[in-house]
């Protein structure tokens, strides 16, 4: 299936437009936290939410937080700015700022990813129901620009753009209402309205990739006008319903895909085994495009044979694929009494006992065995290694217990969702999820 670059186009939604129709299918009553910079399409979006909830005040509650980075001398200034902007429309309003030390590289994902767990924090505090940003259809034309310069293939899913909602860390939605929006029309809004913004410097430092793109984009505004997510939704729906028929899941961290199965649409079963071997290896990115080319190579031979890739060891079997964790790099972790940590990216686990353990991959050396039945239905070898990845807890007396022994007890984690989760993956990842014994994930309110 060709990769697209078409966005649902709703052009000629203004901003006022854009935000009454999203009130308009908001579930009510709500409390929507609007994260707002200072900069015009955050400021845009306050002002025009406001605006589209007049009629509605006693079933939509308003808030707004600013996160302070702290990259700039002035940005603290900024932020009493977009404070006093808040308290002059009524809206109750929150700053928070990030005073962790700042990393010497990769400094753009670690802002997003304290930015993100910072406002989540107000939300949790407030009760919010939703949390809403003020990306545009620029922001978006943007993020394709840059996915496509670092792969142009048919199977780039990154040409499909930003979703317009994001479920953060597995209980807040965050959606972006203005996605479809000009930034020049909210900038037009807001002078209607006699509304000034801020204007951050770093947004014209070609040291970031994001401003060199934007400027080279405003030289070529015909690309990437029309980018949709609707062919990586069905894809994503039609990978969940091939994941319902055809797998089994195991307490083993094992999945069994029936073999007959595995002769349908390729592209399906791609996206389906590169969703599962993010589960399994516990990585919430998925692999390199030429990593999953091996994996489907393996898979189309139709033939015995086993490969690694991501963590996880694709053993395909005369009757079926076997997905598993690789049996290597699984860390050991110290666990204080009544703690609660993440352990090799797979797991949540829990110290129930009043004194330290040590959580570890069972491995090939110990001389017993995790206590499971025999099955039939998983060839021996298959079931020796991944009973060996799977955590064991020792106490003090050098004692093993095992999950769900009253000693310790572990809980699934879903690495491709549970921090970050885009509406067009929500229905693979709640089959997923229930295949593990997990709850669902929540629908968006909108």
């Amino acid at each position: 299936m060709p990769a697209t670059t078409s966005i649902p186009d709703e052009t000629g939604l203004v901003p006022l437009e854009a935000a009454r129709l999203f009130v308009a299918k908001l579930h009510k009553p709500a409390h929507i936290l609007v994260a707002i910079s200072g900069g015009s399409d955050s400021t845009g979006l306050l002002l025009a939410l406001q605006e589209a909830s007049m009629c509605s005040r006693d079933e939509v509650r308003l808030s707004a937080v600013t996160v302070d980075h702290a990259l700039r001398p002035e940005s603290s200034h900024e932020a009493n700015k977009v404070a006093s902007l808040c308290a002059g429309l009524g809206v109750s309003h929150a700053i928070r700022r990030w005073d962790d030390p700042k990393p010497a590289s990769g400094l753009s994902d670690a802002s997003r990813q304290a930015r993100y767990r910072l406002i989540a924090d107000v939300a949790d505090t407030i009760g919010a129901d939703v949390i809403v940003t003020g990306h545009t259809k620029g922001d978006q034309r943007e993020t394709v620009a840059m996915r496509a310069a670092r792969g142009n293939r048919a199977d780039n899913l990154g040409l499909s753009g930003m979703a317009d909602a994001v479920l953060y860390g597995g209980r807040h939605w965050v959606v972006r209402p203005f996605l479809h929006c000009d930034r020049q029309a909210i900038r037009d809004y807001l002078l209607e309205r006699a509304q000034g913004w801020i204007d951050d410097p770093s947004n014209e430092n070609r040291k970031n990739e994001r401003v060199r793109v934007r400027q080279a984009l405003a030289d070529t505004p015909c690309l990437f006008q029309n980018v949709t997510s609707d062919i990586r939704s069905k894809l994503s729906a039609r990978a969940a319903r091939f994941i319902q028929l055809n797998s089994h899941f195991f307490l083993l961290g094992l999945i069994r895909i029936n073999a007959e199965s595995l002769g349908e649409d390729p592209t399906i079963i791609r996206y389906a085994l590169s969703a599962l071997s993010g589960v399994v290896g516990g990585r919430r990115y998925p692999m390199a495009s030429d990593t999953m080319d091996r994996v489907m190579a393996l898979v189309a031979k139709r033939e015995p044979g086993r490969t690694t890739a991501n963590r996880v060891v694709f053993d395909y079997r005369k009757d079926a694929l076997y997905l598993m964790r690789e049996n290597r790099n699984i860390p050991s972790l110290q666990m204080p009494p009544g703690a609660r940590m993440v352990w090799d990216e797979r797991f949540e686990v829990f110290n129930h006992s009043d004194a330290e353990i040590v959580v570890r991959a069972f491995g090939a050396g110990d001389p017993t065995g995790i206590p499971i039945k025999p099955s039939g239905f998983i060839p021996p070898g298959i079931l020796k290694r991944s009973k060996e990845t799977m955590p064991v807890f020792v106490r003090e007396n050098h004692d093993l217990a095992f999950p769900g022994s009253g000693v310790a007890a572990i809980r699934p984690l879903l690495a491709p969702y549970d921090l970050f989760l885009p509406r067009f993956d929500l229905e693979l990842a709640n089959v997923i999820a229930t295949r593990l014994l997990r709850a669902a994930y929540p629908q968006p309110p909108v």
